[in-house]
């Protein structure tokens, strides 16, 4: 018997990309833990399909792992926290390592109250990790287009009072997506080059040792995914997100799936 038999990934089908989960099933079956794929019916609060017996791992969309952050008992196998993971919280403790650092964190409500003129370019991101809006970069004169469109939307994760971030748009000439498990990076994926996607499995030496020394310093959470970009001859941390609804890119999903739930028998056996 797999000394993983309590646990499971359970994994989101409606919304993954095929490989991702063929890759995960595929991870799971190499080391004899249980997988299960369900489909999440929108805008419903219920989860179904998966044994309630076993330990689950989830996997799946930001709004699906929302919900399971909100159902206690449940949500051992969700490794987020809302107020580690933020950009405010990043640029407390990290500071001239991040990409933004030197940006302002304002409400939603005050950005026309910034004084640049229309044509000026301006980075603007969500504050937490809730993937609310894609970070973009926009033209001052077209933010108070933008804040008329969150005004009539119906999406409760957006109001005036929502913080966001906004600064200087940076050129940055690569990317790459880090999976830390413990201060240890166990997978690692370029994922962009000079803003176009590009996928290719690991990462520099490094960036590798980049990220694992600013994990001495914090991390979010003991599993998460940072992300690392080279602008000029420098590295900088451009943000940090929850494991659980990570893109995958072309990282080695074998050695993510061994590691995390490695760490989960240990922490929940």
């Amino acid at each position: 018997m797999s000394k993983y038999a309590n646990i499971q990934w359970v994994v989101q089908r409606n919304l993954t990309e095929p490989d991702s989960l063929h890759g995960l099933e595929s991870a799971c079956n190499a080391i004899y833990v249980d997988y299960c794929a369900i489909d999440v019916i929108p805008f419903s609060d219920q989860l179904f399909g998966f044994p309630r017996h076993k330990k689950s791992i989830f996997y799946g969309s930001t709004t699906t792992m929302n919900l399971i952050y909100r159902q206690q008992g449940l949500n051992q196998g969700l490794f987020f926290d809302e107020t580690a993971f933020s950009m405010e919280r990043y640029l407390d403790v990290w500071g001239k390592y991040m990409l933004n650092f030197g940006s302002r964190l304002i409400k939603i409500g005050d950005l026309n109250n910034l004084d640049y003129a229309d044509d000026k370019l301006l980075f603007i991101r969500p504050n937490d990790d809730s993937k609310s809006f894609s970070g973009e970069v926009k033209k001052f004169g077209e933010i108070a287009d933008w804040i008329k469109k969150i005004a009539l939307s119906e999406d409760m994760r957006l109001t005036a009072d929502t913080k966001i971030l906004v600064g200087e748009p940076y050129h940055i000439k690569s990317e790459w997506r880090l999976w830390i498990v413990e201060k240890q990076v166990v997978a690692a994926s370029k994922y962009r080059e000079n803003f176009k996607l590009k996928k290719e499995l690991g990462c520099p030496d490094a960036v590798r040792n980049f990220a694992e020394a600013r994990s001495i310093e914090y991390t979010p959470h003991d599993v998460f995914v940072m992300d690392i970009g080279l602008c000029g001859d420098d590295l900088y941390i451009i943000e940090c997100g929850c494991m659980n609804s990570a893109g995958f890119y072309d990282a080695d999903m074998d050695k993510i799936v061994q590691s995390v739930t490695e760490y989960f028998y240990v922490k929940h056996s």
